[in-house]
C-alpha cells in the first residue's frame, strides 16, 4: 500500500486534527493532489499546517491548482517561498516549520521550534511534529 492511501487514516488515528474543520480542510487539499506526481511526504506535512486556517488552505489550493495546470512533476516553488499574507509572529514560525519540512526530507525538526510559539499555537506545532513522524513512518 502506498503511503498516500493510509496518510489521512493514520493522522486521524493519532488524533492530530484539532477539529472537524481542520480535518476537512486537510482532506480538501490532500484529495486535490493525492494523485499528482509532485505530492511528497514533505508537502503532506505542509498541508497539515495549511489546513489549520482557511486563508492558508486557500493560498495552498491556489498554488496546487497552478502546479496541476502546469502539469508539474515537482513543487520546487514551495521551498524557499515567502508567505504573501501579513502574518503574526506565530504564523511566521509555523511557516518556518513548513519550510523546514521541505528543506529536510524525511526528518522531523527538533521540538525546540515550539519555544518560539505562543501558548495558543504550541499544540499546532506539537501536532505538526507528530504528523511529521507519522508520515515519515508510512
Amino acid at each position: 500500500m502506498d503511503w498516500r492511501d493510509s496518510c489521512v487514516d493514520e493522522i486521524s488515528k493519532h488524533h492530530c486534527f484539532f477539529s472537524a474543520l481542520h480535518r476537512q480542510r486537510f482532506m480538501e487539499l490532500f484529495e486535490m493532489v493525492q494523485c499528482e506526481p509532485f505530492l511528497t511526504k514533505e508537502i503532506a506535512k505542509c498541508i497539515f499546517l495549511a489546513a489549520w486556517q482557511r486563508p492558508s488552505t486557500d493560498e495552498m489550493a491556489g498554488i496546487f491548482q497552478k502546479l496541476i495546470d502546469e502539469e508539474a512533476m515537482e513543487a520546487n516553488c514551495l521551498q524557499g517561498a515567502r508567505d504573501s499574507r501579513p502574518a503574526t509572529a506565530d504564523e511566521r514560525e509555523i511557516f518556518k516549520l513548513a519550510q523546514d519540512f521541505l528543506a529536510h526530507p524525511e526528518e522531523t525538526p527538533d521540538e525546540a521550534c515550539l519555544i518560539r510559539l505562543s501558548k495558543a499555537w504550541i499544540p499546532l506545532g506539537d501536532c505538526a511534529l507528530q504528523v511529521s513522524e507519522i508520515i515519515d513512518s508510512l
